[in-house]
């Protein structure tokens, strides 16, 4: 499934994407068991989270399911369904919106490495963002004026976890995967290269949008086969595709965990492709009125201007 959180007439929801239907998941559900006579799932048992969601059990992921395959069949009216939406009708809030912990992996495709003449790392480079830094789609990504004059763009793949991972074998990676997302490694590099390391530089609040859903692990076939592109103002500076990963999912998992363990709505940045702003001949960089567009198979489209 797409899963969506999203706020209709001020009130904070998630459910289903369709197309371009949001399918509103708890009101639906309760709909479809009435004409069903499926009374299986009580209302206080749903829950009113994507995270939430994720750790449910298995006969609600499956009412979830066979739901969103009712009202694709039903030919519902939207405009006359409480439980659906267009998308044009919704804010869209961040998938995970307060992960206890965003891990990002940098130098992870080779063409990365060769514009910044870096030697392809051995092992995962790993660093941090703080959950502050987290807004979705079509949110505006903002800095002190200030601050930094060198804010950058990163298309990524992201992970977001379902189970906590200690110590996983990489054979078993997937078991702890709940789902990917797009997320969008914002970088103030001016301050990223004075600190001489990653974090403060890449945590200016509004420095990882995300979104503009999460897609259920079982919805990719293999997250190592997916076109990754990214634009600004319609100007393709990004394209390439997850296949050139230096290190795969199942590495990172065990990698990573092997030193932390990665809670459920945890997020694994895997790192972006070559074509950032800082090494372009001139270098370019994100001003006010901007627009980043990013786009990864099967996960969509991520939206944000600059302000």
């Amino acid at each position: 499934m797409k899963l969506i959180s999203f706020t209709f007439n001020g009130n904070d929801r998630f459910g289903a994407v369709n197309d371009d239907i949001v399918i509103d998941l708890q009101p639906a559900i309760q709909e479809f068991q009435k004409q069903t006579n499926d009374l299986a799932q009580e209302d206080r048992d749903f829950p009113t989270d994507i995270l939430t969601f994720l750790q449910s059990e298995e006969p609600l992921i499956k009412a979830s399911v066979d739901t969103v395959n009712w009202v694709q069949v039903s030919g519902f009216d939207v405009s006359t369904t409480s439980f659906l939406h267009t998308l044009s009708e919704v804010i869209i809030n961040p998938p995970i919106p307060n992960p206890s912990k965003i891990v990002c992996v940098g130098l992870n495709y080779a063409d990365h490495c060769q514009e910044q003449h870096w030697e392809i790392p051995t092992s995962p480079v790993l660093f941090a963002k703080f959950p502050s830094t987290i807004i979705g789609y079509d949110a505006p990504i903002h800095w002190p004026p200030d601050s930094s004059q060198q804010v950058d763009y990163e298309a990524e793949l992201a992970v977001v976890f379902s189970r906590p991972a200690r110590n996983v074998r990489a054979e078993q990676a997937y078991d702890y995967v709940g789902g990917y997302m797009i997320a969008n490694d914002v970088s103030a590099r001016d301050v990223q290269f004075a600190d001489k390391q990653w974090v403060r530089g890449k945590s200016f609040d509004t420095f990882c949008p995300t979104g503009p859903y999460l897609v259920t692990h079982d919805e990719i076939g293999d997250p190592h086969q997916l076109s990754i592109k990214c634009w600004v103002n319609g100007e393709l500076r990004q394209e390439s595709n997850t296949d050139q990963l230096v290190f795969r999912i199942p590495e990172l998992v065990a990698f990573i965990s092997k030193t932390c363990t990665l809670l459920p709505g945890d997020i694994l940045c895997t790192g972006t492709p070559g074509g950032v702003g800082v090494f372009r001949d001139p270098p370019v960089f994100l001003e006010p009125g901007d627009v980043v567009d990013i786009e990864i198979d099967e996960l969509g489209h991520l939206s944000n201007p600059i302000k």
